[in-house]
């Protein structure tokens, strides 16, 4: 897990992996330390090239889609 330092928002929360989509475990240990975190700063999933899940308030997005449309943190 990365911690960005932002100017807008003080901080965000950056969890990196290739798919969750593998199996159920997979998705548990992407997202547990980030559900773990009780404040209240943005928290972030990166795949490759997942459906699109909505969890605990994460957000969730694939790395081809945030680069092509040039989105930030």
């Amino acid at each position: 897990m990365f911690l960005l330092i932002r100017k807008d928002v003080d901080y965000a929360y950056l969890q990196l992996c290739k798919a969750i989509m593998s199996g159920q475990e997979t998705e548990e240990r992407e997202y547990r330390p980030l559900e773990s975190i009780k404040d209240n700063y943005p928290k972030y999933v990166l795949t490759r090239s997942d459906p699109i899940q909505h969890r605990n308030g994460i957000i969730h997005k694939n790395m081809p889609d945030l680069m092509q449309n040039g989105e930030l943190f």
